[in-house]
């Protein structure tokens, strides 16, 4: 497995003083933490363990969650509820993934004074804020007035091949550090065609694994035509929809797609793989994509 050491594998947590610029963008997005730290990722229990009718006291390790407000231009955009590390990539990839601006380069700032995440954006529309939406299948927000018009199609002639596919499931599994721990979160991994790793978030809720993820990746410059995601959990319409505004155009799980999910990534033109299990998985869309 390529880039699972180097820079590629230090995009772990960005955010880490105050006043930090992006080495990968110096003169584009600043990030500017103010206020309180953000609150520990565990948190550890007392509980009562029944195993076979043996009565013990333990000590368990579990994940914590926390409301997080994003602002775009002052204008509340979401309350969210997530695991509390890489707020400024998931401001980013949730801006980008529900439509709300379309490319990274309208970032000019973003502040977080916890658990408040300010981001400051060019070309703001803001009737973008107020369209009609439904909480998807997801948890994300899924923007229905403008999903059934102006699709445009995924062109990217990216290729991966079978076996990178399988290494990268295994790969998402190494990555699930907190997931191994407490059994409570999703975890997402983004790879170059090569199955080298670009980037990778733990996250209570898999929708906010893949705004981190896309968050990262466009935050340092990634082209994401030429990447695939892989991803834990069931893949609806609303999660293949944050996927495909992203620009990434191939999209493995360990799970199941809906329905929606698979005729989205048809109508899109995008590939999406489910049930990947090694060395079984069902192709449900885009299978020029994939090498045998």
């Amino acid at each position: 497995m390529q880039g699972r050491k180097g820079g590629k594998r230090r995009l772990g947590s960005i955010i880490r003083l105050k006043n930090l610029i992006f080495p990968y963008m110096p003169d584009r997005t600043k990030i500017e933490v103010t206020g309180a730290a953000a609150p520990p990722m565990t948190l550890e229990y007392q509980v009562l363990s029944d195993d076979d009718g043996h009565l013990r006291q333990k000590t368990v390790t579990v994940c914590r969650e926390d409301s997080i407000r994003l602002l775009a231009n002052g204008h509340p955009v979401v309350r969210q509820t997530m695991s509390p590390d890489n707020l400024a990539e998931f401001a980013c990839g949730y801006l980008i993934g529900e439509g709300i601006i379309s490319e990274v380069e309208q970032i000019e700032s973003i502040s977080i004074s916890f658990p408040d995440v300010a981001v400051t954006v060019t070309d703001l529309d803001e009737r973008l804020l107020h369209r009609s939406r439904e909480i998807s299948a997801s948890g994300g927000v899924e923007y229905i007035s403008d999903l059934p018009d102006h699709r445009r199609k995924v062109s990217s002639k990216a290729s991966v091949h079978r076996d990178t596919i399988f290494s990268a499931m295994t790969c998402l599994n190494d990555y699930a550090v907190l997931w191994r721990e407490t059994g409570g979160t999703h975890c997402t991994v983004l790879f170059d065609t090569d199955g080298g790793v670009i980037a990778h978030a733990e996250d209570i809720g898999r929708h906010n694994s893949v705004d981190k993820v896309i968050g990262k990746a466009l935050l340092s410059g990634t082209d994401p035509g030429h990447t695939f995601i892989s991803c834990s959990g069931r893949m609806p319409a609303g999660m293949v929809c944050k996927i495909w505004r992203s620009g990434i155009p191939i999209i493995v799980t360990n799970n199941a797609p809906s329905a929606g999910g698979i005729d989205l990534a048809r109508e899109v033109n995008m590939t999406l793989a489910g049930f990947v299990r090694p060395p079984r998985m069902v192709i449900y869309s885009g299978s020029e994509r994939i090498r045998f």
